[in-house]
């Protein structure tokens, strides 16, 4: 790869060479589930014909950034604008926010990093895999090769690109399935919780465990005695919070019967069967929380959570694997944009102007 000149701030390259070394993704997001490239005749991805140069003229490509000394077209990059998909890996460290030009590059600029990992981790995919995966990609779709070439020719690209790209998706899987996968941890509460948050019934799924303690005031009890109950509600619960466990508080001041016993273990409960004024306390605990002093027709109670579950629902049950899927997507995206933060702050990475 030679540099010819400089004009101004661009970079101009020999095309031909370039375009030897580069790929263009041909597969939509999520990262977290990288499929084959888009069939055709949407084409998303494709590069655009190469173009001959008139004689005595010079065939010249602007760069758009440098990896590592590798460059990152900015025909490549206006290609995933015009055609897809725009995001590959992540355009991380942008947003979705960001103009659709420097998401692009910015994703290129992350692929070239994965693959650059890749190489450094000998992952690599053999000629005769990617000529099987391809064959079994194009008969699930009712396609063959000849009707493949014929599109990518009318799309101004290669059968030997399109391989290429094909190629570089695969060793993407690989990577991903290699260094990312392994750091996503989700776990069935995991599933539960974000079902919840979906479903926006929480109260309606919950079961709760709770521990209590009850500082019993008489229906018949005259002001001052129900002030002083609530004075010893208030100090009890200070207590807990400098560190009294809550079973030793249950067995010191709870006037509930057999709670000493019980360590004031009460019968699990759905939350929608709670009185407002403790299930509005309860509900929105962590396990292990505990609420302040809480008044009732008995007097006072301290709650504990001891342990929040989903009830059977079939519903649940029905959406629990694509509940599962969504979060290790998210999950998976989010591992990557951390590996991407490390690999930036360690790699040469020059961004040229565009214009």
């Amino acid at each position: 790869m030679r540099v010819l000149r400089s004009l101004g701030a661009l970079a101009l390259i020999w095309t031909s060479q370039v375009h030897a070394e580069s790929g263009a993704p041909v597969v939509s997001r999520p990262a977290a589930a990288v499929a084959p490239p888009v069939p055709p005749p949407t084409g998303p991805g494709l590069r655009p014909a190469a173009v001959e140069p008139a004689p005595g003229e010079t065939l010249l490509e602007r760069v758009a950034a440098v990896v590592d000394g590798r460059p990152i077209l900015f025909s490549e990059v206006k290609t995933k604008v015009d055609k897809g998909p725009l995001v590959v890996v992540s355009e991380f460290p942008l947003d979705e926010s960001a103009p659709a030009f420097e998401r692009a590059l910015r994703d290129s600029i992350n692929f070239a990093l994965v693959l650059s990992k890749a190489k450094d981790l000998e992952i690599d995919v053999r000629d005769e895999e990617v000529e099987a995966e391809m064959k079994s990609w194009l008969e699930s779709r009712n396609l063959d090769r000849s009707g493949l070439i014929e599109h990518l020719a009318q799309s101004g690209m290669s059968y030997a690109d399109y391989k290429k790209d094909f190629k570089d998706q695969m060793i993407l899987r690989k990577f991903q399935g290699r260094v990312i996968a392994p750091l996503v941890k989700i776990t069935d509460k995991d599933v539960e919780t974000y079902y919840m948050k979906k479903a926006g019934a929480a109260t309606d799924l919950l079961e709760l465990v709770i521990r209590q303690i009850l500082i019993g005031v008489p229906a018949t009890a005259a002001p001052e005695v129900i002030e002083a109950k609530r004075k010893l509600a208030q100090e009890v619960y200070q207590k807990v919070a400098d560190g009294t466990a809550f079973v030793d508080a249950v067995k010191i001041y709870s006037d509930e019967a057999g709670a000493r016993e019980s360590g004031g273990l009460m019968p699990p409960v759905k939350a929608r069967d709670l009185a407002s004024s403790i299930r509005s306390s309860v509900e929105n605990l962590e396990v292990g929380q505990f609420t302040h002093p809480i008044k009732t027709s008995l007097g006072f109670h301290l709650f504990l959570l001891q342990e929040k579950k989903l009830t059977t629902s079939d519903d649940f049950i029905g959406k629990k694997k694509q509940l599962e899927m969504e979060l290790r997507t998210t999950e998976l995206m989010d591992q990557t944009r951390r590996w991407l933060s490390e690999q930036l702050q360690k790699t040469k990475i020059e961004v040229l102007p565009n214009s």
